[in-house]
């Protein structure tokens, strides 16, 4: 079955620089089939995408890309921590960098969505800290 949802160009991105991650980081080759089969899809449709500025893009993209990995590692440092029940500073600074990084993630996307002309643009709002 397949099915076709609209989402916001920065999603889209996004979607697929998470996948480029899992595939290095992945390493259970049925795993791999499938998220190289949703990649190459989306990568599909990502290049249907046409952009005055496609060097603005590219760049909002590669950053894209950063954070995500630094989010994955930080997940990851945080599993760590849960599998060690160590819930003490090195935690505690890990959630925090999360919430951190999520905000310049979801300014990232946005760029994107105002970039391309989206006509979906995701917005969040948090409580400020």
């Amino acid at each position: 079955m397949k099915i076709l949802v609209e989402i916001s160009v920065g999603e889209l991105f996004d979607k697929i620089t998470i996948l480029n991650i899992k595939t290095q980081k992945i390493q259970d080759s049925e795993k791999l089939t499938n998220i190289k089969n949703e990649l190459n899809f989306l990568n599909n449709q990502a290049s249907n995408i046409n952009v005055k500025d496609q060097e603005s893009l590219n760049q909002n993209i590669n950053k894209l890309q950063s954070i995500n990995e630094e989010l994955w590692d930080i997940e990851n440092y945080k599993r760590e921590c849960e599998a060690n029940k160590d819930f003490g500073e090195k935690f505690i600074e890990l959630s925090r960098d999360v919430h951190f990084k999520n905000d310049i993630r979801a300014q990232i996307k946005k760029e994107i969505n105002l970039l391309t002309d989206s006509i979906i643009v995701e917005e969040k709002e948090y409580s400020k800290y």
